[in-house]
């Protein structure tokens, strides 16, 4: 079966002085408002232009690529409606500050403290006592109307999202395929450790970390074996089994995976191995240079 054909239609440029006016962003939010199909007086009316001339041209403006006419009327496109949701999240048009909260969680390397931080649209947790860090995107809609306490809840289940579906093999950037690789920590991330002056270029290099490859927009997500293998059927058969659910535990205390349960016990070919454990028992997840789970080990 032949691959389906991605074909540039237009250019980004274009693509993006097609938002350029208020008038056609008032047209997208009303067609998501509607929810569905509008007829042109429909859609005029909600948005309440009187020009009829005036409106039928930024109308034209976004059909093709994020407005689509049918015999019906006029509705949002995929994209259409991704813009929506983009302007919705305050991805551009939103910034957010939130003070440091201290995780009730100690760190899972060194029982230290951690505090999450938010700036810059990206959540950070540091450990006072160790380099355990983590740093992943955050759009501030995210955190809309929640209490300061409920702050890293949510910041954790929205992790666990996007790493669901990294593990899925979607880019969360792009939507777009990824391909993971495994590797050690300081190959995963290439020198740059050393040039922040972080502790963890001086961690073992047996430690294996998995790196994400878009083959679309080429962006390089990362993260620790311990996480990525965590929703594993087999780990959570293994906690379920002992009465822990994977779904509510903490995603705190996965992030910063402690160093002594997770190994590449081989070079050529490449060969890792993650260990669980609960009431005094173990579960071993051994994968591949690809991820692939080549063995459980219990």
């Amino acid at each position: 079966m032949d691959e389906p054909e991605l074909v540039d239609q237009t250019d980004p440029e274009t693509v993006f002085t097609a938002l350029s006016d208020s008038s056609r962003i008032e047209i997208l939010q009303a067609l998501r408002e509607i929810g569905g199909t509008a007829t042109f007086s429909e859609l005029r009316e909600a948005v309440g232009t009187r020009d009829s001339g005036k409106f039928n041209y930024h109308l034209d403006k976004l059909v093709g690529q994020f407005v689509t006419r049918t015999d019906a009327g006029y509705e949002l496109t995929q994209a259409g409606k991704q813009i929506h949701g983009a302007i919705e999240a305050g991805a551009y048009t939103v910034t957010a500050t939130i003070e440091p909260i201290e995780l009730t969680t100690p760190c899972p390397v060194c029982g230290g403290s951690r505090t999450l931080s938010y700036a810059d649209e990206t959540v950070t947790v540091d450990c006072d006592s160790c380099a355990a860090v983590a740093a992943f995107g955050v759009p501030p809609s995210v955190f809309a109307d929640c209490d300061r306490e409920a702050i890293p809840d949510i910041a954790g289940r929205y992790l666990r999202t996007t790493f669901r579906k990294i593990t899925s093999g979607f880019c969360p950037f792009c939507d777009g395929p990824i391909e993971p690789t495994v590797r050690p920590i300081s190959e995963a991330f290439d020198g740059h450790l050393e040039d922040t002056g972080n502790d963890l270029a001086a961690q073992p290099d047996d430690i294996p970390h998995v790196e994400y490859d878009c083959t679309q927009c080429g962006a390089t997500p990362t993260g620790g074996l311990g996480l990525v293998c965590f929703d594993h059927p087999a780990v959570v058969s293994f906690y379920y089994d002992r009465g822990v659910d994977v779904q509510e535990e903490s995603i705190w205390n996965v992030i910063g995976f402690p160093p002594d349960r997770q190994t590449i016990r081989a070079t050529d070919p490449l060969e890792a191995a993650v260990s669980y454990t609960a009431d005094g028992e173990s579960i071993t997840v051994v994968v591949d240079e690809t991820l692939d789970v080549v063995a459980i080990e219990q």
